[in-house]
């Protein structure tokens, strides 16, 4: 397809490694995901939507995945007072403003978090697991494409969810979420909860070098602790903040070995790892 470019470049995930991308497009409506989604099957080429890139790690330096950029129209429809329907590509933190300015609860605990709904909903981004609240817990349902069905599909959060950062949609790049419908309850603030959030971030959460937040959802979180003392390069697991992993490399080589270091450890001490970043080739 013309459509498809090829280039170079380090702004595609939050980690800020350069890779060169055999296949990328932007695609704004559903017909034009779907003339990807027709043009990757024939090709036998894999498919990954891409948000904002930020639990995103590309672990090649030549990508041949088609890398398709969710860019359909960003939206905040208000239902009522306290339902509105947003586009998958809105940025997490316009609906918190929009939120705030009219006095409604929401998933302010995302205010550091630079996710697109979209990419938000199809990890089931939370709070954290001791905490038991995602952004599903605002949701009261979820409208997507199916291009295997060939169809639109509406769901309600209950037949979306599988469990602790994982939904439907988790590894199914053929399933475009293009919009929810939220319910949020009036409330009232005694302070502004996004600042507060952010604040909280600044003090606890490491943002000293690029990164992609947490790297694993399941583990024992402690073992990428102890291995904070252990620089390849530019790159090395954060003392700050457990989990994450802070890179200044423009290659990700560094970021690969030090996650198969970790994933390593798990096995000789019989435990399981599960990635929380999304690995594409």
């Amino acid at each position: 397809m013309e459509k498809i470019k090829s280039f170079a470049a380090n702004n595609l995930s939050f980690y800020r490694t350069t890779h060169h991308f055999e296949r990328y497009s932007e695609f704004h409506s559903i017909e034009e995901f779907g003339e990807y989604c027709n043009w990757a099957k024939a090709n036998n080429v894999k498919l990954y939507i891409l948000g904002n890139g930020s639990n995103t790690l590309f672990v090649k330096k030549n990508i041949t995945t088609l890398i398709l950029k969710n860019s359909i129209p960003k939206s905040i429809v208000p239902l009522s007072e306290s339902k509105v329907e947003v586009s998958s590509s809105t940025l997490a933190m316009d609906v918190l403003k929009y939120c705030y300015d009219n006095c409604l609860s929401s998933f302010y605990f995302l205010a550091s978090v630079p996710a697109t709904i979209g990419g938000a909903l199809a990890m089931n981004a939370g709070k954290g697991k001791k905490h038991s609240i995602t952004i599903y817990d605002f949701v009261e349902s979820v409208t997507f494409f199916d291009f295997e069905n060939n169809s639109l599909k509406t769901l309600v959060k209950e037949e979306i969810v599988k469990g602790y950062r994982e939904t439907i949609f988790t590894g199914i790049h053929s399933r475009l979420i293009l919009s929810a419908i939220f319910k949020f309850d009036q409330i009232y603030f005694d302070k502004n909860p996004i600042a507060t959030r952010l604040k909280w971030s600044k003090e606890f959460q490491d943002y000293s070098r690029p990164n992609c937040g947490s790297v694993f959802k399941e583990g024992h979180l402690g073992i990428s602790q102890k291995l904070s003392w252990l620089k390849i390069g530019k790159t090395n697991f954060s003392f700050k903040t457990q989990n994450w992993l802070l890179n200044k490399s423009s290659s990700h080589v560094p970021i690969v070995i030090l996650i198969n270091i970790v994933k390593i450890l798990h096995i000789l001490s019989q435990r399981k790892a599960i990635l929380e970043v999304i690995s594409v080739e």
